[in-house]
């Protein structure tokens, strides 16, 4: 079924809609960061977040920002995809795929020649949503980090 959707960008007013969304995607996180990453986002000339929705309801959100770098990109800066949810109750509805392609434009739009992405080595369903759109693994890496004692 093809849902008739509409894409626009989040702004400080739908701070409470955002949210939501975010606490389904990091339920790890607690608001407090949570609030504290829409506010860094809100005030970014780098970053962005648009949300997809039908007579109102929202059913998920994608997040973006232009990184300086990105791994397995040759250009600088990159637009890179952050992070995209979908409600469950309207998954498989081409709903991510509309999202991604809706940032996908735009960086093509400005000029971009790539588009940076990253999924952690146990979110298989994003593998494939990112192979089924056309991105190409590039590699897999494992981050580390040392707390530094003052």
């Amino acid at each position: 079924m093809k849902l008739n959707i509409t894409i626009r960008e989040l702004r400080g007013a739908d701070k409470n809609l955002w949210l939501g969304m975010y606490r389904r995607l990091w339920p790890e996180h607690s608001d407090q960061a949570l609030l504290a990453e829409i506010d860094r986002i809100g005030v970014s000339s780098k970053r962005s977040a648009f949300v997809a929705e039908m007579e109102g309801v929202a059913l998920g959100f994608v997040e973006y920002a232009l990184r300086d770098y990105a791994n397995g990109c040759n250009s600088q800066p990159v637009p890179f995809l952050e992070g995209v949810w979908v409600d469950d109750a309207y998954r498989g509805n081409g709903i991510a795929k509309a999202l991604i392609q809706y940032l996908i434009k735009r960086a093509e739009n400005a000029g971009f020649t790539e588009f940076g992405s990253d999924v952690e080595l146990s979110n298989y369903s994003s593998q494939l949503m990112h192979e089924r759109l056309g991105f190409q693994q590039m590699e897999k890496v494992i981050f580390y980090r040392k707390v530094l004692e003052p």
